[in-house]
């Protein structure tokens, strides 16, 4: 199967794998319509995993609700394609998962509808976490033996008719397929696939924390931090105690993101304007951030926008959407902070921008709106630069909070400068947002910073040579812990006036 856009066809082989009874490769073609009997699953599954592929042709995961009869386990269909079984296991643990393990008849059913609704003319080939183990005491040919990667007991299958066969002898890995039927089955296969046509159907179960949420939820959303990407909890790695929060989230750029990190913040119950919150931002070295695609909007809101400590009654958080002066309202002239016109790049709101503004507007600011509907939605509304934006006697309540965005690059390495400071890759000793190797002092002898490198300093060194530096005039120039001839030599070598 090869993709074109995120539209599917059939490769010329219709044949899922080695070993499959009866079937010679090469000279089969098959596709049939698709018939999804478990509507609600369907529709649990379409709607969630609708979101824009990444990079790959890769969808995002999508959570098996509790809320839904499901486990609250996380699911991807991962492409490219692995050849060997051990190359997709080794993929899906390196990204912090394991190849899926369908252990119930509901399980295998949302997988099913995951797999068609992200591929919906017809579904390619999937690994499975399953395995036969040939020590096991239970090991027989064909069906004895088998395993799970995550070691969940083998009580439920699902295979194709005629299946497992054993057919070369060392079938002994799990793969899904839909042919020639239209509902997912499992076929036994060697470790090899034949070449191009088989991906990795990833899952996402740890709770290394112990809170019961699965893992890769709390980083994915950022109430749990993952700074170095790997989907798995860094108070986890480091052995500290988890406090969940609202921590910064990276679009990666393997996801087909900007690099850029971004974050929820809530910034006061009572409520903050536009200008405040703008401020805010720009106080932490960030902006309001600016949703200039909709893959990028869209990917802001599952990960960030929908979380319900960000919203008040009816208005969400704050973004970086405006509307300059003498525009033509209620729609003309819209900007993002950036310099990008807002264009087709989010959705209005149901009658917005409609520049209503009975509590002194202007109504030239943007945020997130979910009208008088039960649920937040993905839209958006114009409001006056208010705290509080409705009147009194109102009922739209506060806007508290407000999504940030980090893109700086000081540096010119072609990673943002935040994300390598949380990651411990670029120093800020003074935390103030700008890595250190970024705030180079001109005229480092100038201890007493009155512009000029004259005798004073020099006597000031001279009076804490040989210790740390400190006092009010920090004489240790060079910042190694000692004041020594290193820091002499910087005193001299700029000896006068300071570059403006």
């Amino acid at each position: 199967m090869q993709s074109v856009g995120q539209h599917w066809i059939w490769h010329e082989s219709g044949v899922p794998c080695h070993g499959v009874s009866g079937q010679n490769p090469g000279t089969q073609k098959e596709s049939t319509p698709m018939n999804i009997k478990n509507v609600a699953v369907a529709l649990v599954a379409l709607i969630a995993s609708s979101a824009a592929y990444g990079a790959y042709g890769q969808s995002q995961a999508v959570q098996w609700r509790v809320s839904d009869g499901g486990n609250g386990h996380w699911y991807r269909l991962d492409a490219p394609y692995f050849n060997r079984w051990t190359d997709a296991q080794q993929h899906a643990t390196g990204i912090g998962g394991h190849l899926m393990t369908l252990t119930s008849e509901a399980e295998q059913a949302f997988a099913a509808n995951l797999a068609f609704s992200t591929t919906p003319n017809s579904v390619d080939d999937c690994w499975l976490g399953g395995f036969q183990d040939r020590s096991a005491p239970d090991y027989s040919e064909p069906a004895g033996g088998w395993k799970w990667v995550t070691g969940e007991p083998w009580n439920f299958a699902s295979w194709r008719p005629g299946q497992p066969t054993n057919v070369l002898g060392n079938n002994d890995f799990l793969v899904a397929t839909t042919v020639p039927s239209d509902q997912l089955r499992w076929v036994d296969s060697t470790v090899w696939h034949e070449p191009g046509n088989c991906q990795a159907f990833v899952e996402w179960s740890a709770d290394c924390n112990g809170d019961g949420i699965v893992d890769y939820g709390q980083c994915r959303d950022g109430s749990l931090p993952d700074y170095d990407g790997n989907n798995v909890p860094d108070c986890c790695e480091s052995g500290t105690p988890c406090v969940v929060g609202s921590y910064p989230v990276q679009w990666r750029v393997e996801d087909g993101g900007n690099g850029h990190w971004y974050r929820g913040v809530l910034l006061s119950s009572a409520g903050i304007s536009w200008t405040d919150a703008r401020l805010a931002a720009q106080q932490a070295r960030a902006d309001l951030a600016s949703l200039d695609n909709q893959a990028l909007a869209d990917w802001i809101w599952t990960s960030i926008a929908s979380r319900p400590e960000l919203w008040g009654p009816h208005i969400g958080p704050w973004v970086g959407g405006f509307q300059p002066s003498g525009s033509p309202e209620p729609a003309g002239g819209w900007v993002w902070v950036n310099g990008q016109p807002v264009g087709d790049s989010i959705v209005w709101a149901p009658g917005q921008p409609d520049n209503y503004v009975p509590c002194g507007g202007p109504n030239d600011f943007m945020s997130y709106f979910k009208n008088f509907q039960p649920l937040p939605r993905n839209e958006f509304s114009d409001n006056s630069n208010q705290a509080v934006t409705n009147c009194p006697g109102g009922s739209l309540g506060p806007t508290t909070s407000a999504i940030f965005e980090w893109s700086a690059d000081c540096n010119n390495d072609g990673v943002v400068d935040y994300g390598q400071i949380l990651q411990g890759q670029l120093v800020d000793a003074d935390a103030n947002g700008i890595p250190d190797v970024c705030e180079v002092d001109p005229c480092p002898g100038d201890i007493t910073g009155g512009g000029f490198v004259d005798a004073i300093d020099l006597s000031i060194l001279l009076a804490f040579w040989g210790s740390t530096g400190g006092g009010e005039f920090d004489a240790d120039v060079n910042n190694d812990g000692i004041v020594e001839g290193a820091d002499l030599s910087i005193v001299l070598s700029g000896w006068g006036p300071c570059p403006n």
